[in-house]
């Protein structure tokens, strides 16, 4: 089940005079940052390199600007967002929710997998009777760089009773974990309430405390007795609001691994009685990979567990031995590094395949292509290969050396729309207004030859051969979306694991559900998280020689 944020358009006008948060210093990010207003997309964490974060500025000029370069002054009139269905960038994201039928998958694993502990009635209790008791209801969290799930649960027959889901608040400073570490070491020492950390933290509590006391007065219920929350180790840092500065320098300790139970009162949520964040292994192999690993890992199958979102997470092993690493891969595959990468929203291209001597592709709402997403990056890679027009250096190809067939796809870029380096001149046309450039193509080979390398290198210490693999799972939203066939033909992962490989939806979420309802599926995870070696790819033997060999095709 996936739902779509919608970016609402709105209009602000700025008064200094009655603002006590605001300066003539302030940039319209600042500002929008610490109003709570949504909309501005910002991948680069405000540094004015990515150039996504264009707002229309109508007064006392009228063009567009960027957010993180335009100081506001008084009387300014601003409009972030865009209006529904334009086939903008900014409409809707999709947000995977769960990977199928969220009541039949939830039954099934109930009765397969995991003891929860729980009787399954076929009658439910009356819901004025529920609403006196604060043990009936549970919620789960899967708190993503990207995007946010929340569920709320019934303990009594172990159902999802409400959903919400949307785009975590904090992508305004920055799309990836780095930029959100470096935002939160940049304390404002004069008004720490305004300070990277500070704010981080409110965006993540304010939107969880919303979502709560929308579902309990939905279903009719008053608190939750148990709030099980999974999430990359930096996502948990700023939700406990620990700095994660550590993690941004070497040897990327964190303060906080979690693994145990929390007040919510300490950090401002409310309605919730006790909190539990699942365990994390490193600075970047968080909570939501043990959660994921141990509501979808077979113990008597030798698993490689692959989540590559804005981070790139991976683990092997089965049993009680499982090694781990993650890749700083995830913001390219995600759009945020590519000149007209996007989400997964309205407008963006999610496939794309050869059909004869012509390139098709597919676009998401039907709507006016504006931009690539993620599984349509993959495809668009695999068809350029298989079409000749790349070669096997990711290089596109010009004059003679390129196919006849398909000589009238590749352009020369303008100048202004490309790097320096005049090897970066070329682009491929994908769909009308929509290309992709020889950087964008640079870009996907670095993080497609990260976590290639970083697979290698979890075979060489497990002590195992892709042929040993019983089963390759891709969870997430993104790995629930890609063409694995495109995956393969790109060596994202080996070629003879294509037939193992699987999509397993939101497993985090799924396993945050679990670890709610279930005391016993907690101490799985416990367990899981204990029994996991991770290995730093920074630090390891020849890792960056396996990177450059896997960044060719």
């Amino acid at each position: 089940m996936s739902n779509e944020v919608n970016y609402m358009q709105q209009r602000i006008t700025i008064n200094l005079n009655t603002d006590s948060k605001t300066t003539d210093k302030t940039t319209i990010l600042e500002y929008c940052r610490s109003h709570g207003i949504a909309g501005i997309e910002t991948p680069c964490g405000g540094k004015g390199t990515c150039g996504k974060c264009k707002v229309t500025v109508t007064k006392p000029y009228c063009k567009d600007v960027l957010a993180c370069q335009t100081k506001i002054c008084d009387g300014m009139e601003i409009i972030v967002g865009r209006k529904e269905s334009t086939g903008t960038k900014e409409d809707s994201m999709v947000v995977l929710t769960n990977g199928g039928s969220i009541s039949e998958k939830f039954n099934e694993h109930v009765n397969e997998h995991v003891n929860r502990n729980v009787v399954l009635n076929e009658e439910t209790a009356n819901e004025s009777e529920k609403a006196e008791s604060n043990e009936d209801t549970l919620a789960a969290c899967d708190i993503g760089t990207t995007t946010v799930v929340c569920y709320l649960i019934d303990k009594e027959t172990g159902q999802i009773i409400s959903t919400r889901s949307g785009a975590n608040p904090q992508r305004s400073f920055g799309a990836d974990v780095l930029s959100r570490i470096d935002a939160a070491a940049r304390a404002d020492d004069n008004d720490k309430a305004n300070g990277g950390l500070q704010m981080m933290q409110t965006q993540i509590v304010s939107l969880l405390n919303g979502w709560i006391s929308e579902m309990l007065t939905e279903c009719g219920r008053t608190k939750v007795s148990r709030f099980s929350v999974a999430g990359n180790t930096v996502m948990c840092h700023l939700l406990m609001g620990i700095s994660p500065e550590k993690l941004g320098k070497a040897p990327f300790m964190p303060d906080e691994y979690f693994g145990r139970e929390f007040n919510p009162l300490d950090i401002g949520l409310e309605n919730c009685q006790t909190m539990i964040i699942f365990p994390a292994v490193s600075g970047f192999v968080g909570g939501d990979i043990t959660a994921g690993m141990m509501e979808t890992v077979n113990c008597n199958e030798l698993t490689l567990y692959l989540d590559i979102g804005t981070n790139g997470e991976m683990a092997l092993g089965k049993g009680d031995r499982y090694v781990c690493c993650a890749t700083a891969a995830g913001p390219a595959f995600e759009g945020a590094q590519i000149e007209l990468g996007m989400p997964a929203s309205k407008g963006a291209v999610d496939k794309v395949w050869l059909e004869g001597r012509r390139i098709k592709y597919s676009v998401i709402g039907n709507d006016r292509p504006v931009g690539l997403c993620g599984s349509g990056l993959i495809d668009a890679l695999a068809v350029l290969l298989k079409a000749g027009i790349i070669d096997e250096n990711g290089t596109i190809l010009s004059g003679q050396e390129l196919p006849i067939l398909f000589r009238s796809y590749v352009f020369e870029v303008e100048a202004e729309e490309t790097a320096q380096s005049t090897e970066l001149s070329l682009a491929v046309h994908i769909a009308p207004g929509v290309y992709i450039t020889q950087e964008d193509i640079r870009k996907l080979q670095l993080a497609k030859g990260a976590i290639a390398a970083g697979i290698e290198v979890l075979f060489k210490e497990y002590g195992c051969m892709p042929c040993n693999i019983d089963v390759l799972t891709f969870a997430g939203g993104f790995g629930n979306y890609i063409d694995k066939a495109s995956a393969a033909a790109i060596g994202l992962f080996p070629q003879e694991l294509l037939d193992k490989a699987k999509e397993v939806g939101n497993a985090a979420g799924n396993g945050a559900v679990s670890a709610a309802l279930s005391q016993e599926a907690w101490e799985r995870a416990l367990e899981i998280g204990g029994n996991m070696r991770y290995i730093e790819l920074a630090s390891y033997p020849h890792f960056n020689e396996m990177y450059v060999e896997h960044m060719n095709f």
